[in-house]
């Protein structure tokens, strides 16, 4: 198992099933003697299982100091000594030894380990080990005091006249102009402590493509609503921006403001909203301009409630640190004001100073401080560039990223952007940022931002395919591409052969993000047909098979984004697309989007109809489900079709419908016991075994809350960790599988397989 993880964070869970399965192949024994032993351990399994149903709640099972000793305690020994031989997780054999002999534990560190945050749950096994020895021993008490307020809307709606009213500042009509991207603010949330950062962000269709690397779950959102706008009514902008929180925000609390309502009215139906938007908080229609005068009361009230939705955001952290920790942060914040970077040894350095010495630790605490937006930096650029300093300040990043996209020289390239450009654009000008500390770009500086924008798929490097030079190239000057400002247009030499292709639509429930399709071109760039990029769509040939070629395009207006490819590979380059399209929506889970095929027209059995402006398709899924239902032909209204041919083009694998996943199931009941009895002692003590992970899974299933299930078959059949589980419950069903796959691999090697 170990042999087959391919990095260290799936070698622990590798590492823990092939401990089990030594000891489970060195002596059987271990974990039933003979099939008494075997009877013993399944009747204990019940015991425990019925006593886990009576329970109130699983923090009750697990300090219950009149629970029942477990059979077997040299056996139990030897399984913690086992467990402490894997690299961090003597946590596990202490938690496990505690809950053996009933020790009571404190309940405020339980409810911090086993409601794990997304930045902590999302990092190695072994680091989460050491995170939760930590929380066992006192060590993590501290909790940054910062929230994130994130203020959104149509350009023009007011976002930023509503911060200036926050602020005690005077607001005119008229009197700010446009933000152009991200402008970001502190403010301190009266009587709590607490430090809220404003995020202004630009109305422009540019800027939102580029909030998604923003945008988070754990933040309040401010949706500022225009009455005025000759565009959209305001139900319009906020269905808009509602799915736009949905999908880079999930249940993130959104304040509904209907700005200006001195010269408009505001209606906005919040009831139905409310109904497909649960999170939304209330709806606060006030005017910026009279916060101090006419309207002053509704501005009062909507302070108040914006202050409420902070400091709950505040309470809700679960995020905690070390003193020395905490105090490293403090610095680093205090040292970002002074300069944007921060060299590599000069952190060490730092983390001695504070006494966080362990070389882990430091890795740990770098991880999460870039998840927490306090410190960037991209692994890979470290290893591959040579690059030897931290980033300090986002706002370094933030400024330079949008000075270049909004800048009037980039829009007259159309996207295409040089390293001359960049320097021209940011090298050696001092821009100062909203807390008044002077941003600097020099020269050895701009590969950093150019590379960062690589890492959010902001631009690619122009390839020598569309006669532009490599980046790093000696003979010319570096070039890259920026999807969102291409030319409009699609080309008009464009040429591909529909007839014949293989069509398919992903049609979005009510949103389609622009990034999607920048993100998609920038994977595949390398691929990118002569120049055959536009921001509505992009021509690829493919460089790996032969004569075949795909068409992918975005119409925002009906919300589809439609992928062909056509050629002698189709099989085998379809996927490859299609599984980078759904690898993207994987990041916005709550996007809703249904998959269609193109209905091709050689399939077509007799006469059909045709509806004006609507091409013939058909749901995939329901096509699928056709054929494992043994249908050879599809009647719809658009007539009927040979179901073979429909799916003739499409990959063996993705033409068959999707087989049931294993599910977990309980350990076998009394009526199974009996009929047991015959097997070897060696199978009973593989089905022990097995019996007691699935207890274990159980637990965790339990500990981990409703709809965990659908998450551990995911996790059963995939290479990683997922983003963001509760660690008791993960603990648990981790060990449980792990003895599972330990009884199947000493039951393979016993026979010889």
């Amino acid at each position: 198992a170990a042999h087959a993880a391919d990095d260290a964070d799936a070698a622990d869970a590798a590492d823990a099933a092939a401990y089990a399965a030594h000891a489970a192949d060195d002596d059987a024994a271990a974990y039933g003697a003979d099939a008494g032993d075997v009877d013993t351990l399944v009747e204990f399994a019940w015991h425990e299982l019925d006593r886990l149903s009576r329970s109130p709640d699983a923090a009750a099972y697990l300090m219950d100091v009149d629970a029942p000793p477990l059979p077997f305690p040299e056996r139990q020994k030897r399984f913690l000594a086992r467990l402490r031989e894997v690299p961090t997780f003597d946590y596990w054999a202490d938690f496990f030894d505690d809950r053996f002999h009933g020790r009571p534990w404190d309940r405020a560190i339980m409810e911090k380990s086993a409601r794990l945050p997304e930045e902590i749950a999302s990092q190695s096994p072994r680091a989460i080990n050491r995170y939760l020895a930590e929380l066992a021993r006192g060590g993590k008490e501290e909790k940054i005091k910062r929230v994130r307020a994130i203020f959104i809307g149509n350009g023009e709606a007011g976002k930023t006249s509503l911060i200036r009213a926050l602020n005690g500042e005077t607001v005119t009509e008229g009197g700010t102009d446009m933000t152009p991207g991200v402008e970001i603010s502190e403010w301190p949330v009266a009587e709590t402590g607490l430090t809220a950062h404003f995020w202004d962000f630009g109305g422009q269709v540019i800027a939102h493509a580029t909030h998604q690397f923003f945008l988070r779950a754990r933040c309040v959102y401010v949706l500022v609503l225009n009455a005025r706008s000759a565009d959209t009514n305001p139900n319009q902008q906020a269905e808009y921006w509602l799915e736009f929180v949905r999908a880079f925000g999930s249940d993130a609390p959104v304040l509904l403001v209907g700005n200006k309502c001195d010269l408009t009215p505001v209606q906005v139906d919040t009831r139905r909203l409310q109904e497909s938007h649960p999170n939304i908080q209330g709806f606060y229609p006030l005017s910026c301009t009279q916060y101090r005068g006419s309207h002053a009361r509704e501005f009062g009230i909507f302070k108040d409630a914006f202050v409420a939705q902070l400091a709950r955001a505040g309470d809700a952290a679960r995020l905690y640190f070390s003193r020395a920790e905490f105090a490293l942060i403090e610095e680093l914040r205090t040292r970002s004001g002074r300069a944007a970077f921060l060299e590599k040894a000069e952190f060490e350095g730092l983390c001695q100073a504070h006494g966080i010495e362990d070389e882990e630790k430091r890795k740990d605490l770098l991880g999460l401080l870039d998840q927490l937006g306090e410190v960037i930096w991209f692994p890979d650029l470290y290893r591959l560039q040579g690059f030897h300093e931290y980033l300090l300040n986002p706002r370094w990043l933030t400024h330079g990223v949008y000075r270049l996209l909004y800048s009037d020289l980039l829009k007259d390239q159309q996207g295409v952007l040089k390293r001359g450009n960049v320097r021209e654009l940011l090298a050696n000008k001092h821009i100062r940022d909203e807390q008044g500390h002077v941003l600097d770009y020099p020269e050895s500086k701009l590969v950093f931002l150019i590379r960062a924008m690589e890492e959010f798929r902001l631009c690619y490097p122009a390839s020598f395919r569309q006669g532009l030079p490599e980046p790093g190239a000696r003979d010319g000057e570096d070039t890259w591409i920026v999807p969102d400002l291409l030319p409009s247009d699609q080309p008009a030499d464009l040429r591909f052969d529909r007839a014949g292709a293989l069509r398919f639509d992903f049609v979005f429930t009510s949103f389609l993000p622009r990034h999607v399709l920048s993100m998609f071109m920038v994977e595949h760039y390398k691929d990118i047909q002569d120049h055959r990029a536009w921001q509505h769509g992009v021509s690829l040939e493919s460089r790996h098979w032969e004569n075949t070629r795909a068409l992918v395009r975005a119409d925002y207006q009906s919300r589809v984004l439609a992928l062909a490819v056509a050629g002698d590979h189709v099989a085998e380059y379809f996927p490859v697309l299609y599984e980078s399209i759904l690898n993207i929506l994987a990041r916005m889970p709550r996007l809703g989007y249904t998959k269609r095929l193109r209905l091709d027209e050689a399939a077509r059995i007799g006469e059909g109809r045709a509806f004006p402006g609507e091409e013939p398709t058909a749901d995939f899924g329901d096509l699928l489900a056709m054929k494992a239902a043994g249908q050879r032909e599809v009647v719809c209204k658009f007539g009927r079709y040979d179901l073979q041919k429909l799916l003739h083009l499409m990959p063996r694998g993705m033409a068959e419908a999707p087989k049931d996943r294993p599910t977990l199931e309980p350990a076998p009941g009394p009526a199974f016991e009996k009929k047991a009895t015959d097997a070897s002692r060696w199978d009973k003590g593989m089905l022990a075994l097995s019996g007691l992970g699935g207890l274990a899974a159980i637990v965790g299933l339990i500990i981990g809350g409703d709809g965990r299930m659908g998450w551990f078959e995911k996790f059963l059949l995939s290479d990683e960790l997922p983003p963001s589980v509760d660690s008791l419950g993960v603990a648990l069903m981790v060990g449980g599988s792990a003895m599972i796959l330990a009884a199947v691999l000493a039951w393979l090697r016993r026979r010889g397989l």
